[in-house]
């Protein structure tokens, strides 16, 4: 197989959230990074008189605990607002988040995650050695993700 040309830079992405799961807020301006994408399978195993190796089966997915990291502001209509007011409701506010690797713009794969809870806040912390920007982030838990052709 020849080298590929068709890589994709981390730095060129697009993130949304939403509080409804249907009406999405472009927040890929205080977004940092998108960590902790990785999703396990249920598995297991079974062993019988005959043979050296296991029987082997698959079974359902496990729910994924995506960690966002995002800038802190204190400006209402931006993310860290309006992420710690959807994890400050009683049993916790849901939440959806979808990203589109290679940034906006028909054409493109678009992952959403399903309506997730968030189950950690990283609110403000502060270093009077540092020089940037304060950064906060939050997990969140989702059955999963799905994988789409963004449209528009």
């Amino acid at each position: 197989m020849a080298q590929t040309t068709g890589q994709v830079p981390q730095a060129c992405g697009m993130i949304e959230i939403s509080t409804d799961c249907v009406t999405y807020t472009d927040v890929s301006g205080v977004f940092q990074s998108v960590q902790d994408t990785t999703q396990a399978r249920k598995s297991g195993e079974a062993y019988t008189f005959e043979g050296d190796k296991a029987i082997v089966a698959a079974g359902k997915r496990e729910p994924m605990e995506l960690t966002f990291v995002i800038v802190y502001t204190e400006t209402d209509a931006e993310a860290y607002e309006i992420i710690r007011t959807r994890f400050e409701i009683a049993c916790g506010g849901k939440l959806c988040v979808r990203y589109t690797p290679r940034g906006s713009g028909e054409g493109k794969e678009q992952i959403t995650t399903d309506e997730g809870i968030i189950t950690s806040f990283t609110y403000p912390p502060m270093d009077a050695s540092a020089g940037g920007p304060i950064m906060a982030g939050f997990k969140l838990k989702a059955g999963g993700v799905t994988t789409t052709v963004k449209a528009s």
